[in-house]
């Protein structure tokens, strides 16, 4: 990886260091949010009896973000309340990366560091944006960990375009954010704030394009990533290797809710999942098929004066799950509806039942559990 390393030293160094003369505090800010949940859940498997999760913090984002330069521009984001093993409210780095803008309508640039890997609407789209409360499973945890990893990426999107992205973070149309029409990066792809183990790097793409049609933007994307990925596994499971193939492709359709949107994402490939053993032993994690994919209807709408967000979803999943132990082979069904009520600027309180049916092999066994749960979530942004 020498040669695309001393690429971008040259360019770095190559770019124009000329600062705004604005004071600093005047070129960075500073914003963030929180997120307050409650769930209860229903096991509807014998015995069935609700169960309360209680209060947590889901999410505790404070984001640093500015130009540092003309053209260079710099986003720092931790989380207070990120988990390690049964510890809650962790401070874990999120997002450390520079956009290197390579012209002057900022048009071509670099980003650098850790941030959000451009593949899928939904994994790119802010939770503090998101009607679902967690993203759907075949575009998270089975495919890119954290949504993040450390890398470089390559990105094209003209001043319209990044206009047209901008317009709907802002104004509330449920934006995924500005990852460039065009993306071509190299990531280390085992997952956010995890070593590379494996000593090869993942390459991924994207192409999308915003469709303004009247009040409606209209949005197809495809995308793909592959690479070499090491399972974590428990000390009765073997992996194949521990360099597995990992391949991902994936159809996006994104329309914005003009009063409604609709957000439908189809993903397929190779991943490492559990696979039980032939004659004894406790089974192996290899590479195999894993495909899913999910369909959110949602519309904007407004009652006495407030913005009301009701939204469905629907998902499937086939495939290992990589980002857990032994990678662990499920089959998911699941469904959800729920509502978001904008009760000012600052404070967003969203209701949400999900019901759950999910088929999981394991060196454990066979398990099959149905659920449903019913969350409660107050958001405050500052």
């Amino acid at each position: 990886m020498r040669v695309p390393l001393l690429w971008v030293g040259v360019l770095l160094l190559s770019t124009p260091a000329v600062r705004a003369q604005s004071p600093w505090y005047q070129r960075f800010t500073l914003r963030g949010y929180t997120q307050l949940r409650y769930e209860q859940v229903h096991t509807l498997d014998a015995p069935a009896e609700w169960k309360s999760a209680g209060f947590m913090i889901r999410r505790g984002r404070l984001t640093l973000s500015g130009f540092v330069t003309d053209n260079v521009f710099m986003y720092i984001q931790p989380d207070f309340a990120a988990s390690s093993g049964s510890a809650l409210n962790v401070l874990q780095l999120r997002d450390a990366y520079f956009d290197v803008f390579l012209d002057s309508l900022h048009t071509y640039r670099l980003r650098v560091g850790l941030s959000k890997v451009p593949f899928s609407y939904e994994s790119m789209q802010s939770s503090s944006l998101r009607p679902p409360m967690e993203r759907a499973e075949v575009v998270d945890a089975a495919s890119v960990p954290g949504q993040r990893d450390l890398g470089i990426f390559a990105m094209w999107a003209p001043p319209n375009a990044r206009a047209v992205y901008e317009r709907l973070t802002r104004d509330g149309f449920k934006g995924s954010g500005d990852y460039g029409c065009i993306s071509i990066g190299i990531y280390n792809g085992q997952g956010l704030n995890r070593p590379e183990l494996d000593h090869t790097l993942y390459w991924s793409a994207r192409a999308t394009y915003p469709l303004e049609l009247g009040n409606m933007v209209v949005e197809p994307a495809l995308q793909a990533f592959t690479g070499l990925f090491t399972p974590q596994t428990s000390s009765t499971v073997q992996a194949e290797s521990n360099a597995l193939r990992d391949e991902r492709y994936a159809a996006t359709l994104a329309i914005s809710p003009a009063p409604i949107g609709v957000l439908a994402e189809y993903v397929w490939g190779t991943a490492p999942r559990y696979v039980p053993p032939w004659n004894g032993g406790g089974g192996y994690v290899r590479s195999g098929r894993i495909e899913g994919g999910f369909v959110t209807l949602y519309a904007t709408t407004r009652i006495m004066g407030y913005s009301l967000v009701p939204f469905v979803r629907w998902q499937t999943f086939h495939g290992g799950i990589k980002s857990q132990i032994d990678a662990p082979m499920t089959d998911l069904g699941q469904w959800e509806a729920g509502a978001e009520w904008q009760i000012s600027s600052t404070l967003k309180l969203t209701a949400e039942y999900m019901h759950t049916s999910r088929h999981t092999l394991t060196s454990s066994g066979s398990q099959q559990t149905r659920s449903e749960s019913v969350w409660l979530q107050l958001q405050i942004s500052y």
